[in-house]
């Protein structure tokens, strides 16, 4: 770390700060994750505020030249370097609560008008009490946003209307009482910070993941943006994953992790992921640098999501069974970018094997590490099947058949990848495929043999749900075999003994899965 930095403890009026903010005085480092408050956490901040709790320090650093994000809550900030510039390290959740709700927007040019109804905070004069108002009709005339009650004009204008409604005057006194007394409340409120000066932007990382006090981790993407930023090429490697991510959405994986692609990323220097350093990935002055090792990840990563759509049917990213498997089959093509017919049937195989066999859960740091190292040979034809094994007189054997189908557990995810498996088989799969559950008794019943699943594309926009419910009794033997339904369920269906079809579903399903899963070597525990 810089050994010349200062660092100098103060407080700072809220009024001073918001002011400050509005003349680009105040920035937010690029390495800042976006703001993920929720509405609850908004709430008790200037609940805290009004009850004259502290709010925590913010910690500031005193510098230039560095890249920024242009948003503090709805509102887009100047960007006027100067010497005077302070970069927010901690704090920036509580700031851009505090600037977004309390800055009048009718006095505001630059702004995201999406957004604003996010920071829309009112205050309750009469129960003294802070809510969001979603709906127009619970508006009333003691429900004043936080801005008007903040702003001095709007302040003055809200007090002359309310002395014109029919409130008795105690009544109206002690309304007038509560506005003013949270309009100096927050002109008075002082906020304690430190502000470092001096030092690197490798220094300011350090610090905040040292001292960032909402307990928050730093994303590693933004971490890595910050301390790779070059000002020559203007790569910033949050704005480029955001980017990618997005490109996912025809396989519905437009909500990977970040780190899952940062890990991605990392396994590219031929060590698996937990084994390199932020320092391995910089490796300034060298190639690959930063910018081509992660745009030649991006290869691989949609290589291995593609191959997970199309061959697996996990058309969704809530249906992998674990990040690490994208992981490991993103450094597969990397290692194998033009595998055989063969090749892929095996990595399929593999895919199988890990999902069932809970093996990203069994193994310690050095097993998993071992457990890479018989991947990569697998990849380049150095292993048969990618499998590492302790005892390999030991078989492996799956969790207990799950209660309920969703999608928070490996078990769960299973089971309906091998459904979807069932009923697409060799068909070409859609983009942006999506999943319909069809529910034969009570939706409130998750049980798997309760529920029919059917791709979204199967559907017609405008189909009516007496022809979806009617399923069973217009489909084929064949398609609904498909579905695990037997010739004797759809007579027990007809019959509407429906309990006794739930069952004897439930039977079959675990039949054919014990099949499906004994072939691949594995155990099945019922």
């Amino acid at each position: 770390m810089n050994d010349k930095i200062s660092v100098k403890p103060d407080t700072i009026y809220l009024e001073d700060l918001l002011d400050d903010i509005t003349n680009g005085e105040y920035r937010i480092p690029i390495f800042q994750r976006d703001f993920v408050w929720k509405s609850s956490q908004m709430l008790e901040l200037f609940d805290s505020i009004l009850k004259g709790y502290p709010i925590g320090s913010l910690l500031f650093w005193k510098t230039k030249g560095y890249k920024t994000k242009d948003q503090i809550g709805p509102y887009i900030i100047k960007k006027e370097d100067s010497d005077d510039t302070k970069y927010v390290l901690d704090g920036f959740q509580r700031i851009s609560t505090l600037f977004g709700v309390l800055t009048n927007p009718k006095e505001y040019k630059e702004k995201n008008n999406t957004e604003l109804r996010n920071f829309l905070i009112y205050f309750d004069i009469k129960e003294n009490s802070f809510s969001y108002i979603r709906n127009k009709k619970d508006k009333n005339i003691f429900s004043i946003p936080l801005y008007e009650i903040y702003d001095n004009r709007e302040l003055f204008n809200l007090l002359r209307e309310l002395d014109k409604e029919d409130i008795t005057e105690i009544d109206k006194s002690r309304y007038i009482d509560n506005a003013r007394n949270l309009h100096n409340i927050l002109h008075k409120y002082k906020l304690p910070y430190v502000e470092i000066r001096g030092g690197d932007i490798r220094s300011a990382v350090v610090i905040f993941s040292r001292i960032n006090s909402t307990g928050t981790e730093i994303s590693e993407d933004y971490m890595l943006s910050a301390l790779s930023y070059n000002v020559e090429t203007g790569f910033v490697l949050s704005d480029s994953i955001t980017e990618f991510i997005n490109s996912l959405n025809a396989y519905n994986f437009e909500d990977l992790k970040r780190d899952t692609v940062v890990n991605c990323i990392s396994n590219a220097k031929g060590r698996i992921y937990f084994d390199v350093k932020i320092e391995d990935l910089l490796n300034r002055g060298l190639e690959p640098n930063l910018e081509s090792l992660t745009n030649n990840a991006y290869i691989y990563i949609k290589k291995a999501v593609h191959f997970l759509y199309k061959k697996l049917f996990v058309i969704d990213i809530r249906l992998l069974p674990y990040p690490t498997q994208l992981i490991f089959i993103s450094e597969y093509f990397r290692l194998n970018p033009e595998p055989t017919l063969e090749q892929c049937k095996a990595l399929e195989n593999w895919f199988w094997v890990t999902t069932y066999s809970n093996y990203f859960t069994i193994y310690s740091i050095s097993q998993q590490r071992s457990a890479y190292q018989v991947f990569c040979d697998f990849a380049i034809g150095k292993h048969p099947d990618g499998i590492y094994k302790v005892n390999s007189e030991v078989s492996f054997s799956t969790a207990k058949y799950p209660d309920k189908l969703n999608f928070t557990g490996v078990r769960p995810k299973a089971l309906q990848l091998f459904y979807l498996n069932s009923i697409i088989e060799d068909n070409e799969i859609q983009d942006r495929e999506g999943i319909k559950e069809i529910f034969i008794s009570s939706k409130k019943d998750r049980n798997p043999a309760n529920i029919i699943l059917r791709l979204s594309s199967e559907f017609e926009e405008k189909q009516d749900k007496k022809q979806i419910n009617n399923f069973i009794e217009t489909s084929s033997i064949k398609l609904l075999n498909k579905h695990f339904i037997t010739q004797e369920m759809v007579y027990l269906y007809k019959q509407d003994i429906v309990d006794r079809f739930i069952t004897t579903r439930e039977s079959y399903l675990k039949l054919k899965e014990k099949e499906f899963v004994e072939n691949i070597g594995i155990i099945y525990t019922d």
